[in-house]
């Protein structure tokens, strides 16, 4: 009876997290249908960030869209995934620290694994996986998995 209980409380303290999903969908640029969040998410510059329909947000992802962030339908990013569209120029770095910025796109049914990174200037197309602590630093092709530091291509998902 005892653990009956605690696990009720358990699953209504997770109501705070629709109540924060809902709170993300009044402050960004745009956001679709069944937005989930399952923990603490953090977004800096929501007005700038796109998401589409059934999105999950797992524990401690990181977004920060100084540059504009689409995330299509059916995306679920995983836990601790950090997704930034900023980074240093390095080639101003010994005179000056200097920021840039470009967009990032993500497409329909796309995963991203746990802790990995996306960077600035990217593109990832519909139907991808993204590995694990991948980071990924260009443009990935549509029906993909990729693993690494930089993320290639493992595979092609087929029908």
């Amino acid at each position: 009876m005892i653990k009956f209980l605690l696990l009720k409380l358990h699953n209504i303290s997770y109501r705070k997290y629709d109540i924060y999903a809902w709170y993300l969908s009044k402050i960004v640029l745009k956001c679709g249908k069944s937005l989930k969040v399952w923990g603490k998410v953090a977004i800096k510059n929501p007005k700038n960030l796109s998401i589409g329909s059934n999105v999950t947000l797992n524990d401690y992802v990181y977004i920060n869209a100084q540059s504009p962030i689409i995330i299509g339908d059916n995306v679920s990013i995983s836990a601790g995934a950090i997704i930034v569209s900023t980074g240093l120029d390095t080639k101003l770095f010994l005179k000056e620290k200097v920021h840039f910025s470009k967009s990032i796109e993500i497409g329909n049914n796309v995963q991203i694994g746990a802790g990995a990174i996306v960077l600035s200037g990217v593109r990832i197309a519909d139907n991808v996986i993204i590995g694990a602590g991948s980071v990924v630093t260009k443009d990935i092709e549509e029906k993909s998995i990729v693993v690494g530091n930089p993320a290639r291509l493992l595979k092609r998902l087929e029908e």
